[in-house]
């Protein structure tokens, strides 16, 4: 159990009223690991959603090859594993700890256990890891163009 008041910082918790963090702080667990920590595998299943604390990860894929490339850098209050814990497939990617990190974890059936109990408060996170991997959609979108520009030059 983490202490609500604790919470209350993070922004992924923000939109939450002081009676939802005392109802979800009984489900949110904490973490630490340290530098080069594996916190988990590509193609690993993962029921659990990562809030960082304090710290920073990075995420990796490994190609065809075996090599492994760094897609992103994530730090304090980012969110991590979201899309496993939303639809129960493995990790898309590897994260690992790139200095000494504190995160808060919320598993998925615990979640599932609170829709009934308190269904605004579901909503409010839902909403927020719906924004988050909009952030990540966005962001690839972006990319995705620049080098489609890059490669082909723009068209008219």
């Amino acid at each position: 159990m983490v202490d609500p008041k604790t919470l209350r910082d993070m922004t992924f918790f923000g939109d939450l009223t002081e009676d939802e963090l005392k109802a979800l702080s009984p489900i949110v667990g904490k973490k630490n690991f340290k530098v080069g920590d594996v916190i988990f595998r590509e193609n690993e299943e993962g029921p659990f959603l990562y809030v960082i604390k304090k710290g920073e990860v990075k995420v990796c894929k490994t190609t065809p090859e075996g090599e492994s490339l760094t897609l992103t850098l994530m730090k304090d209050g980012d969110i991590f594993g979201e899309m496993s814990f939303l639809d129960g497939r493995p990790h898309s990617a590897t994260i690992i700890a790139i200095s000494d990190t504190e995160a808060y974890t919320i598993a998925k059936a615990d979640f599932e256990n609170m829709v009934d109990k308190q269904p605004r408060m579901v909503y409010r996170l839902m909403r927020q890891i719906v924004f988050n991997i909009h952030a990540i959609v966005r962001g690839m979108n972006t990319r995705y163009m620049e080098m489609v520009n890059y490669m082909w030059g723009r068209r008219r």
